[in-house]
């Protein structure tokens, strides 16, 4: 019994010795001590939820009133500063939820739910609101004490995990190769940094630390070293606002960004109660026509813009006023200017602010989010990231076009790439505009039409979104090829939105010049802004009735709207050729042709321009890239309008020509086709960079091409670019297209369009460049025609390649032909007759 006894109190002893006897002994101790015994030596912050933090451990708690249980809060994400590769930078704002603390017996869930389903109440189906649907709990806390209506909780387990924001980047199966890893969280290395404790709201900062000590990618230069990974996020917590702001309807005609409700009860045919993302501007005075609002929307300039830069600043965002104005409403928007000694920071949702980043890999010129009521879409705070590389000549679109990039990362942005990319084009226009000038970049911004114009155009941009405003890449069509040069005329709108992404407006070769951009409101902006912000009526059958006659104007051209949604950026994406990237004017193929000769005029006096005694020849190849940039963009916008359909939304009634879809008319469809063939498809296209070539050299720094020939790959550049057009005008849905829209209108065929483009990549002209172009060309046409392999083609599109390849199997080299020319004819000979015979 004695050894009985002894082994009995070695097991207890051994499991008193244990971890999980020693946490749970201490979990048991610290739960007979009550509310203020817990608190009593931690430093306390109070407000929305109490924040307590031990200053010798840094361990935090986290108090809530009994009454804020099972009451929905606005959690809101934001990137304080990371590392783009794992999809982090400063300010960019990432998620915004709805989330609960519920209580069950002695823990505290965390949950969170979609609310975007909504069920009449009145009707017996809301009885089963909750059928097949799946909230998460994305955390489960013990609650440390429970006094006098409050609830303590432990806050680390909460804030150092990924449980209310995942922070590494969710694995992607399409991706292809390694990618970028972060590694796995280390709870023991990251910390809660700062936390900011108001009445109404509460941010907590936390620097987390992932680790990887075995890398497959190291990324770029920014990451001192990619085992250690650090990305500081701020969780905020926002109380519910208690106020009348009344919701907005979205509706198709206009575009803002919305907050999405599907109304499980209504039997109409659109079934949803959408509604806008808008500030809650209220009239001081609501008989008056035009009234300062009780509260207006303020805008700081963040301390850390260059005086110089701060008026132009201003001026972007103040324009915005000429706006309201058409709303009802006088100074909407105010600007300030934070104090150098402020005690708050940029990050603060308290504060709308504009920053300013200098970042090794900028992730856009210019990004303006905001943070909405996902209930509502009354809009809370925003911040708007400017890049210091907007205002300066450093490349930033990836690799060199010269040494054969592709030409992806600067047209075809990734599908799910949401953040505003119009700084890097504003960027590439700055480049343009200043081939002819000496005049640095940011030297004399007062006296700089460029820098001015292109600043306070992309602060317009960048503040419109966060007013609600989505894209608008229709807007380009408000004036034609003339008139959009003519500053008299146009006085600081040059398109009918500043939401558009329109290219620098250079006048063409023995032109004067106009604007350069947009840097007022165009009549798109005023109308739109109207439709969110003019108030509403009491009486809900006159407020439709009023909205109603507001969007009856949509068809108007100067109004026009097409957003991402719609735009054909994108190789055989969307249908509309007038909403797209780049494009100017009502004729933006007679906009393109001056482009291209523009082009051609600056790669003739690059080598004049771009070289100074005592420098390298990096202006030249910058230059040369941004030129072939700009050259290869205007050959993506002319080939949407091959195989494209018009689209309107107005409603049945709004005018008596309303047709939803109207295809290309086929005199403009072959003026694009022709357009191609003479400049992107010629035998002689892109000669005049041919004396710049053995100029454009990049400036070495330390062993920074290792690895890589740094002779420029002409051939490849311009390949590339042919390779891109086609990889639209004869993509599956383009082709199909030509057939389908036959049957309601199109007069350009199938077949006239592979006979126009046959008869221009085969003009007659024999050089290197048109040689490796009919060989693309062909090798098109068999994959098209499936003759080596399976077609994802239909079968009108097959039939068709298969007759200009048998066309093309006709020609032969002509008489007295080079070794070159009979070679390459034997050739394609050879690939046609294999793949017939396949």
């Amino acid at each position: 019994m004695a050894r009985k006894s002894t082994l009995a109190s070695l097991i207890a002893m051994s499991l008193m010795l244990s971890p999980a006897f020693a946490e749970e002994a201490e979990s048991e101790e610290a739960a007979e001590k009550g509310y203020a015994e817990l608190i009593a030596d931690l430093a306390a912050q109070e407000g929305l939820f109490n924040f307590y933090r031990n200053t010798d451990s840094g361990e935090t708690m986290l108090s809530l009133r009994e009454e804020q249980l099972n009451t929905p809060f606005i959690y809101h994400a934001q990137t304080m500063d990371g590392v783009v590769e794992a999809g982090h930078f400063r300010g960019n704002f990432r998620d915004t939820r709805l989330i609960e603390f519920r209580r069950h017996f002695n823990r505290i869930e965390v949950v969170t739910w979609n609310p975007r389903f909504v069920f009449d109440e009145n009707n017996p189906l809301s009885r089963a609101a909750e059928a097949n649907r799946s909230e998460a709990v994305l955390a489960v806390l013990d609650i440390e004490a429970d006094d006098n209506g409050r609830v303590l909780l432990k806050a680390d387990p909460l804030f150092k995990s990924q449980a209310l924001h995942r922070i590494a980047p969710w694995a992607n199966p399409n991706q292809s190769g390694p990618r970028f890893s972060l590694g796995q969280l280390s709870a023991d290395r990251s910390r809660i940094a700062r936390e900011r404790v108001y009445d109404n709201n509460m941010d907590v900062v936390v620097d987390y630390v992932f680790l990887n000590e075995e890398p497959v990618v190291f990324g770029s230069a920014a990451i001192a070293d990619p085992r250690s990974i650090t990305i500081s996020l701020q969780h905020s917590f926002i109380e519910m606002p208690d106020n009348d702001y009344q919701p907005r309807r979205d509706d198709p005609r206009v575009g803002y960004f919305t907050q999405e409700f599907d109304q499980m009860t209504n039997p109409e045919w659109a079934p949803w109660g959408d509604v806008i993302n808008r500030w809650n501007l209220v009239k001081q005075d609501p008989n008056a026509a035009l009234s300062e609002p009780v509260e207006p929307i303020v805008w700081w300039i963040e301390n850390t813009t260059p005086h110089e830069w701060r008026d132009a600043i201003r001026q972007g965002v103040e324009d915005w006023n000429i706006a309201f104005e058409a709303a009802g409403f006088k100074n909407a928007l105010v600007v300030k200017v934070q104090p150098d000694d402020a005690e708050w920071d940029a990050g603060d949702v308290n504060y709308n602010v504009l920053r300013w980043t200098s970042s090794p890999r900028p992730p856009f010129g210019g990004y303006g989010p905001s943070l909405a009521n996902p209930m509502t879409g009354e809009l809370i705070s925003s911040n708007i990231m400017l890049e210091f590389v907007f205002m300066s000549n450093r490349w930033t679109l990836g690799e060199l076009f010269s040494n054969g990039a592709a030409l992806g990362d600067y047209h075809n942005f990734d599908d799910a790439h949401m953040y505003c990319s119009h700084g890097h084009e504003v960027q590439m226009g700055h480049m343009l505009g200043r081939l002819a000038s000496d005049q640095r970049m940011y030297d004399d911004i007062e006296n700089d039409p460029i820098l001015v114009q292109a600043l306070r155009h992309l602060i317009m941009h960048e503040v419109g979104h966060t007013l609600g405003l989505n894209h608008n890449m229709k807007s380009h069509g408000l004036w034609d090829n003339e008139q959009v040069h003519d500053a008299a005329l146009t006085q600081g709108v040059i398109a009918g939105s500043v939401m558009d992404y329109n290219p620098v407006n250079i006048a063409p070769v023995g032109k004067a010049q106009g604007d350069y951009y947009s840097y007022k409101p165009g009549p798109y902006d005023l109308w739109a802004i109207e439709y969110g912000y003019s108030p509403a009526l009491d009486d809900a059958d006159a407020e439709e009735a009023r909205l109603q006659q507001i969007l009856s104007r949509s068809h108007e051209r100067e109004l026009a709207f097409g957003n991402d949604a719609d735009d054909m950026r994108a190789p055989g994406r969307h249908i509309d050729p007038r909403i797209m990237t780049g494009a100017m004017s009502s004729d933006p193929v007679a906009y393109a042709i001056d482009r291209w000769d523009l082009v051609n005029h600056e790669f003739g006096e690059l080598l004049d321009k771009g070289r100074e005694d005592g420098q390298s020849h990096q202006r030249v190849l910058t230059s040369a890239n941004m030129l072939f940039g700009q050259y290869a963009g205007q050959a993506t916008v002319v080939s949407r309008y091959i195989g494209g359909v018009y689209v309107e939304r107005a409603y049945v009634g709004q005018t008596n020509d309303v047709r939803p879809y109207t295809p290309v008319p086929r005199d403009t469809q072959r003026q694009a086709m022709q357009a191609l063939n003479n400049y992107v498809f010629a035998a002689d296209t892109l000669e005049s960079m041919q004396p710049v070539l053995a100029y454009m050299q990049q400036q070495r720094r330390g062993f920074n091409h290792w690895g890589n020939n740094e002779d420029p790959r002409p051939h490849q550049m311009i390949l590339n670019m042919q390779r891109n057009v086609f990889n639209h005008i004869l993509h599956e849905n383009v082709l199909l297209r030509l057939s389908d829209t036959a049957m309601y209108g199109n007069e350009y065929s199938l077949t006239d369009m592979l006979g126009d483009l046959t008869g221009g990549v085969f003009n007659g002209t024999h050089t290197t460049v048109s040689q490796n172009l009919q060989i693309e060309y062909v090798n098109r046409l068999i994959g098209i025609a499936g003759l080596e392999g399976g077609s994802g083609y239909d079968n009108l599109s097959q039939a068709a390649a298969v007759g200009q390849l048998r066309r093309i199997r006709n020609m032969s080299a002509p008489r007295r032909a080079g070794d070159s020319v009979s070679n390459h004819y034997g050739y394609l000979h050879l690939l046609i007759d294999r793949a017939f015979e396949a």
